[in-house]
């Protein structure tokens, strides 16, 4: 890029000039498509590329209705286009009324910015007599790579498989799986390229390789296509670029053309064509599945538009792979954690017994070393700065407060501390993270981390140089790209984001316990150690010294029937089946009494969890695939929810179960849904709900049925039952934090409505 008006003093140069520079608004397209813009409301058009006369025997005049460039049909489409979501590209396959070609033009037509953009491409000739045995649609191509991710066993064989089937699909000469570090610098993970080209698996490119607005495109605009680095861009008119008066912005656009120090930087790597098919992930871009071709290759929209749907599979699976490793992670460091909070609870004074707190906070935050700061004087534990280097650390962590966060941390302590107080006399430590807790007895937890020397190899000099010009000075992308090591000194190991919220975890846990709500606490802990055990004792009572004379029972009943046989009378034959039955009556009582018991105990695992899945799996469940025909269930309105899913599923099991049960009508309706609400302080809440057209029940009795063991008709009638299914219900739902209720009228049916957390 080219910075008008800046002296020919090559110092002045700064890399953030890049960051400024306008590639939204380049004012001109690629070649291989054209480009219309449309007003809004009246669709007039505004704007044309000069190689629109490619594509329309007749080329249209600015102000230009929309009706007389497109036939009847392709116009409907495109004001459903304009009147429809904003800032998203709709694919189309639209006519003019002077096409040069007799098929309809592939299409993509999105609104963004006051105006209708349509882009034309030229169709594929189909001739299926050309086309080879062997090759797969593209529905079926990702249908395989879909199969071959799902078989990957760790997240290296993933990243291999990614660039893989990416170049089979794409067809480039080079695949490339890059991955974002949090400085914003690239690593390539993942590799896939035609013989007898270098290979760049490894190899780390700097931030300013992709500016910071270029970042913005790539999760706006997922898609970015080149298909011809060498190929001459075509204008725009009226002029619309960054310099004019009013300029259009081409964020959205498929063939918007390229700037020119990418073109530059593209060059100089050899490469005529490339793609890049962002990976975002929870709105972040995680990533890029760069995409290299050594001669021209413009691609079609079909093909486009299966790249970017192989771009959100592979987010997905990376996002999974990635937060169930988090997750285990986050498992097993909860574990210190807990036991952190346990030391601390059964200690008056945190002074006490830090030598066995130590052992289980490192582990908690992954740390070498830690500094427990307090008015009184500061304690430290493995690797740490000197104890006099401790009130610079302190000031430092005092005076960077980062927004939205209470911890601070860095990578580079020396760094920080030399620019803010000059000290770095420190060790050999060189990360820290700060979590503040200003309580009575400590106010700081100084958590710290080793040198870690590494070596990170770049694609060429990651340094840009800066070239002196008629125009004045510009930067220059690298001429070489061969690999180019460095050694990284005075830096530790990063801290993730699972060292920050375990961090955030054990300040809040702390600064509970510390406050004067421990002994309560402590006592309400107590209580509920005594109330596990006793009820531990009972499920035990329950389920070996009830059960085992109830055995009994019924295999003396049925010995009696069988060595009295035929000499039997009647009176003395129907107590024995009376007896039978109330013995397995008795066995199912117990049996309920565990059931309820157990749901109750253990640790909830919450995650996310789809109603849709849930529901379907519990359906499932009761009434096996293929569904029964009397049977028709209905599930709608899927959402997100925080909650433990195997609990979740032996709720509905249990609500399903019931509806049927209760029910007399020949054909028996089950609906499963949920609606969104907001409670009064803020949180989301999801009122989920089930619907049958059963029996109904009376409104006095809505409360009873909830209690254990009560049921509303006789042992014998609709299938019989323990009574304690809806107990059960009960005390899943209160143990996620929600409430359950029913609505209901004899007679009409039932609706079992009960809350949970919903994330999404």
């Amino acid at each position: 890029m080219t910075i008008p008006g800046s002296s020919n003093d090559a110092t002045s140069v700064d890399l953030t000039n890049c960051d400024r520079e306008p590639i939204h608004l380049a004012g001109a397209v690629q070649p291989h498509g054209t480009l219309l813009a449309f007003q809004l409301g009246e669709l007039t058009l505004q704007h044309r590329s000069a190689n629109v006369s490619d594509w329309l025997k007749e080329v249209p005049e600015i102000g230009s209705a929309l009706d007389s460039i497109f036939d009847a049909e392709s116009t409907t489409l495109l004001r459903n286009v304009s009147m429809g979501i904003r800032e998203v590209v709709r694919p189309l396959r639209l006519r003019p009324v002077s096409s040069k070609s007799s098929l309809p033009y592939s299409a993509a037509a999105h609104v963004y910015r006051g105006m209708l953009v349509v882009e034309l491409e030229l169709p594929k000739e189909s001739n299926h007599s050309a086309e080879i045995i062997e090759e797969l649609s593209l529905p079926l191509q990702l249908t395989r790579a879909n199969q071959r991710l799902q078989s990957c066993r760790d997240l290296s064989q993933l990243y291999q498989v990614i660039a893989d089937e990416m170049r089979d699909i794409s067809g480039f000469d080079r695949v490339m799986l890059y991955r974002f570090a949090e400085d914003n610098h690239g690593e390539v993970i993942g590799e896939s390229v035609v013989a007898g080209r270098e290979s760049f698996l490894g190899l780390h490119y700097p931030a300013t390789d992709i500016p910071e607005q270029a970042r913005r495109l790539y999760i706006l605009n997922t898609v970015r296509s080149i298909g011809d680095v060498n190929a001459e861009p075509v204008p725009i008119t009226p002029n619309c670029n960054a310099n004019a008066e009013r300029p259009l912005d081409l964020s959205l656009s498929c063939f918007r053309a390229v700037s020119p120090i990418h073109i530059e930087y593209l060059q100089n790597m050899g490469v005529r064509a490339s793609m890049s098919i962002s990976i975002v992930i929870d709105n972040r871009l995680w990533g890029l599945i760069a995409c290299h071709h050594y001669s021209a290759k413009p691609l079609r929209l079909e093909e486009r538009a299966a790249c970017e749907i192989m771009g959100l599979v592979v987010g997905n699976y990376l996002s999974a792979r990635e937060q169930a490793g988090t997750n285990n992670e986050r498992t097993e460091r909860r574990a210190s954690f807990h036991r952190v909070l346990e030391l601390v609870t059964r200690t008056a004074n945190m002074w006490q017994d830090t030598e066995e707190l130590w052992p289980e906070m490192k582990k908690v935050v992954d740390a070498n070393g830690l500094v427990i700061v307090s008015q009184r004087e500061s304690q430290s534990f493995g690797s740490t700065p000197p104890l006099d280097a401790i009130p610079s650390i302190v000031n430092w962590a005092e005076g960077n407060e980062i927004e939205g966060a209470a911890l601070r941390y860095t990578h580079s302590l020396a760094g920080e501390l030399a620019e803010s107080t000059g000290t770095t006399s420190l060790g050999t430590c060189c990360g820290c993270l700060a979590v503040p807790l200003f309580g009575p007895e400590v106010s700081w937890l100084l958590f710290f981390r080793d040198e870690y020397v590494s070596e990170v190899s770049w694609a060429g000099n990651p340094d840009k140089v800066a070239v002196k010009t008629d125009d004045g000075v510009r930067l220059s992308p690298r001429q070489s790209f061969e690999e180019w090591k460095t050694t990284v000194h005075q830096q530790s190991r990063r801290w993730t984001q699972v060292d920050r919220d375990m961090a955030e975890e054990l300040r809040h846990g702390l600064v509970e316990l510390l406050s004067l709500r421990a002994a309560e606490l402590t006592r309400l802990n107590d209580e509920l150690a005594k109330i596990n055990a006793d009820l531990d004792s009972f499920a035990y009572a329950a389920s070996h010294d009830l059960r085992e004379p109830l055995r009994g029972i019924s295999q003396t009943v049925f010995l009696l029937q069988h060595e009295l046989g035929s000499e039997i009378d009647e009176n003395t034959s129907n107590r024995l089946q009376t007896l039978a039955k109330l013995s397995a009556r008795m066995d199912e009582l117990i049996q309920g009494l565990l059931r309820l018991s157990r749901a109750g105990q253990g640790n909830l695992e919450f995650e996310r969890v789809s109603l849709q899945e849930v529901a379907e799996e519990a359906v499932e469940m009761v009434l096996g695939r293929p569904h029964p025909k009397d049977v028709l269930v209905t599930i709608e309105n899927d959402m997100t929810l925080w909650a433990d899913f195997l609990c979740i599923r032996e709720l509905f099991t249990n609500l399903v179960s019931n509806a049927l049960k209760y029910n007399e009508h020949d054909v028996k309706h089950l609906v499963i849904g949920a609606s969104a609400n907001v409670t009064a302080d803020g949180k989301r809440e999801a009122k989920v709900f089930v619907r049958d057209n059963g029996i109904g029940i009376a409104p006095e009795l809505q409360q009873e049925v909830f209690q254990i063991f009560r049921r509303l008709h006789l042992p014998g009638e609709y299938g019989g039952g323990s009574g304690a299914g809806l107990a059960i219900c009960e005390k899943i739902v209160l143990r996620h934090g929600g409430r359950i209720w029913i609505e209901s009228q004899p007679g009409t049916g039932s609706t079992v409505c009960f809350t949970l957390e919903q994330v999404s």
